[in-house]
């Protein structure tokens, strides 16, 4: 009878030694599948908002299209956006924002990569130089060495700068010697620190034009336009005080702007009342799941430039 108990009592040891390893198996499955479960729903969710932020790119495509006016002006439909708009179980936001106002960084080079643009170049140094930046010349000069397409360093005023600094770095990298595709590439640039980036980007792009949309612009980049007559800050306090009575509608409006005191000599071929590109962000989230777009588009001809996921 002693051997029959130690026997009945090594197997209740070894069947609780099993239900305890069931257990442990089936708290681990049930781990496992639940994760794997949020995964599914997570994936499926962002799935979810990638075509609800793509959905929100052609809405705003559309928005522009609509947009039968011969001027472009802030405060127009296209312009205020849409917020947090319920799709479905998601929710997408859509922001426009004009380009024509702002100072194009690949201006400064011509469209072969070769030769430096003196336009772009004066405005670019009196624009660093409204701003209170230190070395305006240098960085204008470190911008036209990155788009160029040689290794050869700038020549004019300014020091710039190609490969071998860039490669002389604690993380080396080449000069890109091609146009910018963002501004996010500003802060590659030799002498542009994140203080410097934060204080331009409102006012440059990579995809503006020669002319600058007068209705959508700021006060710095005006004051930047011209050197003779000088756009000092009342004047340009001014033109924006006369666009917000009135938008400049038509070349013919840009008239207006030699009226202005000292400004009857100005030439207005650096102006005009519409602009070319936009870029449109979309940001979209269903439940858990989150994605945004940013495309760029030419409003003529609903023509998309680029478009980058995230």
């Amino acid at each position: 009878m002693k051997t029959l108990g130690n026997e009945r009592g090594s197997v209740l040891l070894l069947v609780l030694v099993i239900v305890a390893l069931l257990a442990s198996l089936l708290t681990e499955f049930a781990f496992s599948t639940l994760v794997d479960i949020r995964l599914t729903e997570t994936f499926r969710d962002s799935t979810r908002s990638y075509y609800l932020a793509k959905g929100g790119i052609r809405v705003g495509r559309v928005l522009l299209q609509e947009d039968k006016n011969s001027y472009d002006a802030e405060g127009e439909t296209w312009s205020l956006g849409v917020v947090n708009y319920p799709v479905g179980e998601g929710f997408v936001t859509i922001q426009i924002e004009d380009q024509g106002g702002k100072l194009d960084i690949n201006r400064l080079v011509d469209t072969l990569g070769v030769n430096p643009n003196s336009v772009f170049i004066d405005r670019f140094n009196r624009f660093f130089d409204l701003l209170g930046l230190p070395e305006p010349e240098d960085l204008t000069a470190a911008l036209i060495d990155w788009i160029d397409r040689d290794e050869e360093i700038y020549q004019g005023d300014g020091l710039g700068a190609e490969s071998e600094y860039y490669q002389g770095l604690a993380r080396p990298y080449p000069s890109k010697n091609a146009p910018l595709d963002s501004l996010e590439e500003l802060e590659l640039i030799r002498g542009f620190t994140p203080e410097i980036v934060r204080l331009v980007r409102p006012h440059l792009t990579v995809h503006g034009g020669d002319e600058i949309n007068v209705n959508t612009t700021t006060e710095e980049v005006l004051m930047s336009l011209s050197a003779d007559p000088e756009i000092d800050r009342t004047t340009a306090e001014a033109i924006v005080a006369l666009r917000e009575a009135r938008p400049f509608m038509t070349p013919e409006d840009l008239k207006e702007l030699n009226r202005l005191p000292g400004m009857d000599t100005l030439l207005r071929t650096s102006f005009a009342v519409t602009s070319p590109t936009y870029i449109i962000s979309s940001w979209a989230t269903v439940n858990d799941g989150s994605r945004s777009m940013e495309a760029v588009v030419r409003k003529s001809g609903d023509q998309l430039l680029f478009l980058k996921v995230n």
